[in-house]
């Protein structure tokens, strides 16, 4: 042992004992080190354990307890930082990408009224028949149930369905890409 007037240096040999008691010695208060930056337990004292497995992967490159003790509240503070500057790119990307949803929400919303409101307005020319059977078609009825609702048939109802159908087609050529799903 050597004596410095600032720090006595102890001299140390990280054996298994030796080690087992710098860990009992140093864990409780390098966890609470690490919670001043984590401010969350389990984070803190997975960090600790880290940084005491690293030691002991690296033990004889230690000569004295004072060196230990820095290089357990550097790797400490280092892993704490990096794990917050994990935690940062993590919240940032899911932000980034709560945002690009909620431009494509907005922009999935917009399409879907427009697509209807343009839909509505060219059902909304065909004849009383007609724009009566496919109101209840958008409402997402069969024809059997329009049929009953409209005390037509079946039948008329397919048929009517399927001239109107191509009097849409034919109204809406010009938004046949945009409505190209829809009908």
């Amino acid at each position: 042992m050597i004596a410095d007037a600032s720090y006595t240096l102890i001299s140390i040999k990280l054996n298994e004992q030796e080690f087992h008691n710098i860990f009992e010695r140093y864990y409780v208060a390098l966890c609470l080190f690490a919670n001043q930056y984590m401010e969350d337990d389990e984070a803190s004292a997975d960090i600790v354990q880290d940084s005491f497995a690293k030691l002991w992967q690296i033990r004889d490159d230690f000569f004295y307890l004072h060196q230990v003790k820095a290089f357990l509240y550097t790797a400490v503070r280092n892993k704490a930082l990096n794990e917050l500057e994990h935690s940062k790119v993590v919240w940032e990307y899911a932000q980034k990408v709560i945002e690009k949803k909620k431009d494509s929400f907005f922009h999935d919303a917009v399409v879907e009224e427009e697509t209807y409101r343009i839909v509505a307005e060219a059902i909304d020319m065909l004849p009383a028949q007609m724009k009566a059977i496919m109101k209840l078609a958008m409402e997402g009825k069969k024809n059997n149930e329009i049929a009953e609702h409209l005390n037509v048939s079946a039948e008329t109802v397919h048929t009517l369905k399927r001239i109107a159908y191509k009097k849409l087609r034919e109204h809406l050529k010009d938004y046949y890409y945009f409505l190209f799903f829809f009908i």
